[in-house]
């Protein structure tokens, strides 16, 4: 199925495999209708992933099929980018990596540079009332506060850092009813994000770069540090899904 989807405000277009939809996507929206029939309070996903991995297409693509069938509650992506501290805390304060004192602007992305109580409250809050959440924007490239108004039954909130396997974070799989993570070969995620680099303007070299000093780091801690989910997909290279 080939579909226009908008994601972080922009329009794209999106294929995904026949057999793919009729054997995982679909279910899985259909599992996410019958948990939230079950408890009649608001179902919370994670859908957790590398960066590369198409984690905010696919979610995007679960809520179009969601709003396709009428005997579907129509589900509601939450993205975890606007948990971004805002660009002036990054520049004014530091972290330690490898013995060395760094800016964390320069790890922009990592989880160390997210809001970490400010996300584990709004999660919190999902579960009471219907919370703004905060959003991304990439021509600021800084964070807006409640930005979203959380309208729906059915929220998959999609990210890297959801299942991260370190303290406090740890607590975060708590805050879930269902979670999902994505899995693949970090090698062709680095073919992808250098690609997406320079369709950018950069070099060749200057994307390669980049990816080695910031990109690399965090797809390596995502794919060998994050907690178990619920369900494991792993992406094949021509972008289809098998369950693991």
């Amino acid at each position: 199925m080939k579909v226009n989807l908008n994601i972080s405000g922009f329009d794209t277009e999106a294929v995904f495999p026949d057999k793919d939809i009729k054997t995982i996507h679909k279910p899985l929206v259909e599992k996410f209708t019958r948990l939230y029939q079950e408890t009649q309070q608001r179902i919370v996903i994670f859908l957790s992933a590398p960066p590369g991995s198409g984690k905010s297409t696919l979610a995007a693509f679960w809520e179009y099929l969601s709003e396709q069938d009428e005997h579907l509650e129509p589900l509601q992506v939450l993205p975890f980018d606007g948990f971004h501290y805002p660009n002036d805390i990054l520049d004014s304060n530091t972290t330690e990596r490898n013995g060395e004192t760094i800016s964390l602007r320069s790890i922009k992305g990592s989880y160390e540079t997210f809001n970490l109580t400010e996300l584990i409250d709004k999660l919190k809050q999902l579960k009471v009332k219907d919370p703004k959440w905060p959003y991304y924007d990439r021509n600021l490239h800084d964070p807006v506060d409640d930005a979203i108004d959380v309208t729906r039954n059915i929220v998959v909130v999609e990210g890297n850092w959801l299942l991260l396997d370190e303290p406090v974070w740890q607590g975060l799989y708590n805050l879930a009813d269902f979670t999902v993570f994505i899995d693949t070969q970090p090698e062709f995620l680095q073919e992808r994000l250098v690609n997406r680099k320079i369709r950018g303007g950069s070099s060749p070299e200057e994307a390669l770069a980049f990816y080695q000093k910031s990109d690399a780091v965090n797809v390596e801690k995502v794919l060998n540090h994050s907690i178990k989910a619920d369900l494991n997909l792993f992406m094949n290279r021509d972008g289809s899904f098998e369950i693991q």
